[in-house]
């Protein structure tokens, strides 16, 4: 079992009269310091303080700390002081005796750091930075510790690291909001010791605080304190990386509220998350889950006692190879498998062999992968055991759901195909380049096309009853669905239209700038057009209960009535949504540039939870059951449970994934910038 493993370095004092001396590092690195320490928190077996050490004692001490460490080693490094650069760029931490005149030889310059770490044999590298990068110290402003020049991330990206710096390139790092009388803390330090020390980092409620959640955390609570510094991180491992104990755990608010329901249909929804937190939550978790799993077996509903007895049945069947100490336990891997081989019968399979394909695998494990020839960006559609898709390369395809083989691929023109396929009837619909095409399910023939010379189509389209809508420019087009014909434009403005969705009569359509507009199909009267500020509107945009979901490039969501386009409430992501939100079971999920997916309250905007990627998270998610799908730029799909934002499983693609995935009969269907069609095994039967 590998040991933990903790370096802090705080400088404050410095020879040099040009370098301000500060006044938070040494209480920093006591503070959390005494966090690690604490066998009940963080456990850590040694933590050794440098404070206000030269250059030549800390460079020893730093080889000595990565010298002979094992793979499973938890080694991590802390730094809190100026940063500087040379004048070509290149970070330096500063010691006691730097000079700024002299940065090679007396400075801890990053690439010795850089180094260092690349020889360890340790796979389990956490840094964390605490500093900018000069040592300008603004006037009448909170006292800093950077320059903006250079980002800590651009150095430091080994195998087996990760990486969390108090601020990014562009911005200070704050050390409170005083320079006099009691020293204060960084603000970044300050709440990454809280987070710790109070459990509150723990956001998925499991017991456990992982890195993940720990940077979620500390970046929420700088940006809300201090909205001119946002942290970063940047991360290569595999699994995850539990940091400590959160010693003040309790059963999560939802699950007490739902055990304690008089409605059976409730308790029942509380026994899979508390097979979960059996199953993966530290020991103190694991008794408490297992006691109120026990208490259900004998619930007065036999549908509530039968599924709690079911998950503790299978528990003991099938136990799971568990670490003692949870602070070392290895997370569960979820590399992808092996791919195999996808199957060629004869004749096209039908739907229920994806079920039975799938069910010899583990979840986020593959059960087929088709090359195609170009980047697959578009949204899957599952019809009837067929999976429509279209392909960067500019050609529509159909396959077989359940094995993979390619019934017809159809060249649709100039342009990629990114649009959504929309299956009705014996026809799909995709959108490519300037034109609208028909195409027959079965044969893969062409039925008809549409388009303006000029201008070009929305990526998505709308069905309403047998009569299919499309934008072009800035009009909407309502076409017969059999023959392509108009019934009818409506010229909805000048500016290019991008999206459609449909809600029984009603299409919605939002454009390239920043509105929102609602016509129905059936009076061909637009019945209200709203401005959400900072486009473009992210879309197709997702509709429930008379509600319109968006996002913009902000990072906002807002939510629409249908009725008449008023906002109804709005969020705040902090980064720009690029994909359409998803809405399922009263929750909101959506995705941002900052690698994060939220779960919303759907009526309220509340926040419920967040989930941290490693890259973009640019794909509309698609929720099957209590598992909520979506991929990232960082090339992974990702499973996560929707009560508690916590990972399920991730499979790993060869490229970015910004196809978003649907769900049909245990299976998710997925593209890929690999230029791959995936079929991945989820473990849930329910489709989305």
């Amino acid at each position: 079992m590998g040991r933990r493993l903790a370096l802090l370095i705080a400088t404050y004092t410095y020879e040099d009269e040009g370098l301000r001396r500060l006044t938070a590092p040494a209480h920093d690195a006591e503070a959390f310091a005494a966090v690690l320490r604490d066998p009940d928190i963080a456990g850590f077996d040694e933590v050794t303080i440098l404070v206000n050490e030269p250059q030549h004692r800390v460079g020893r001490v730093l080889g000595e700390f990565f010298r002979d460490r094992r793979h499973d080693d938890l080694t991590l490094l802390y730094f809190t002081g100026h940063g500087l650069k040379d004048d070509e760029g290149r970070l330096h931490l500063a010691m006691a005796d730097t000079q700024r005149d002299n940065l090679v030889f007396t400075s801890l310059g990053a690439d010795r750091i850089d180094q260092a770490m690349r020889a360890c044999m340790s796979r389990r590298q956490v840094l964390i930075l605490d500093c900018c990068y000069s040592g300008a110290f603004p006037a009448a402003r909170l006292a800093t510790k950077g320059d903006t020049d250079v980002h800590a991330l651009d150095k430091f990206h080994g195998s087996g690291r990760t990486v969390l710096t108090a601020s990014d390139a562009t911005q200070y790092s704050f050390e409170g909001d005083r320079i006099s009388g009691s020293a204060p803390q960084s603000v970044f330090t300050r709440h990454l010791v809280e987070g710790l020390r109070e459990g509150t980092a723990d956001l998925d409620g499991d017991g456990d605080i992982t890195l993940d959640e720990l940077y979620s955390y500390v970046h929420d609570r700088v940006v809300a304190e201090l909205p001119r510094q946002r942290p970063k991180k940047q991360e290569n491992v595999e699994g995850r990386i539990v940091i400590a104990r959160n010693v003040n755990w309790a059963l999560p608010t939802q699950l007490q509220l739902a055990l304690s329901s008089p409605i059976a249909l409730v308790r029942l929804g509380a026994v899979e998350p508390l097979a979960h937190l059996r199953s993966f939550g530290n020991p103190t978790v694991r008794r408490r889950a297992e006691e109120e799993l026990r208490r259900l077996t004998e619930d007065d509903s036999r549908s509530v006692s039968e599924a709690a007895a079911e998950h503790l049945q299978d528990q003991a069947e099938h136990p799971q190879d568990r670490a003692e100490d949870p602070q070392d336990r290895p997370a569960p891997r979820t590399e992808a498998a092996a791919p195999t081989p996808a199957a060629t019968p004869a004749t096209p399979a039908p739907a229920p062999l994806a079920v039975r394909a799938a069910s010899a695998a583990a979840p986020g494990t593959e059960v087929w992968s088709f090359q195609t020839d170009n980047c697959v960006r578009s949204a899957p559609a599952v019809v009837d055991g067929v999976v429509y898709t279209g392909g960067d390369g500019g050609s529509l395809h159909a396959f077989a759901a359940g094995t993979g083989q390619r019934r017809w691929s159809r060249p649709l023109g100039a342009g990629p195909v990114r649009s959504a396929p929309a299956v009705h009837g014996d026809l799909v619909y995709a959108t490519a380049g300037r034109k609208l095409y028909a195409t027959d399910t079965a044969t893969g023939r062409a039925r008809w096309e549409f388009g303006e010379r000029r201008a070009g189509v929305s990526a998505t389209v709308g069905v309403v009853h047998e009569r299919v809508c499309v934008g072009s420019s800035g009009t909407l087009y309502v076409l017969d669905g059999e023959q392509g014909t108009v019934d009818w434009p409506y010229a909805v403005g000048m500016t290019t239209l991008q999206w459609v969705v449909t809600d029984g009569p009603l299409a919605v359509v939002g454009n390239e700038g920043k509105h929102v507009y609602a016509i129905d199909a059936f009076t061909r009267r637009k019945k209200w057009g709203t401005r959400v500020v900072d486009g473009p509107v992210s879309g197709p945009s997702a509709l429930s209960g008379g509600i319109l979901y968006v996002g913009n490039g902000r990072g906002e969501v807002h939510a629409l009535s249908t009725s008449d386009g008023q906002r109804l409430w709005r969020y705040d992501t902090g980064s720009a949504v690029r994909s359409a939100p998803t809405v399922a079971d009263g929750t909101v999920y959506v995705g941002n540039d900052d690698e994060r997916l939220y779960a919303l309250d759907a009526a309220t905007g509340e926040f419920r939870w967040r989930f941290t990627a490693t890259g973009p998270v640019r794909t509309t998610p698609a929720v099957a059951g209590t598992t909520v799908h979506f991929g990232s730029d960082d090339g992974n799909v990702y499973a996560v449970d929707t009560a508690t934002g916590r990972e399920r499983w991730r499979f790993r693609t060869g490229g970015p994934v910004v196809s978003s995935p649907a769900v049909a009969d245990g299976v998710v269907y997925v593209g890929s910038d690999d230029a791959k069609l995936y079929a991945i095994r989820t473990g849930v039967t329910d489709s989305g």
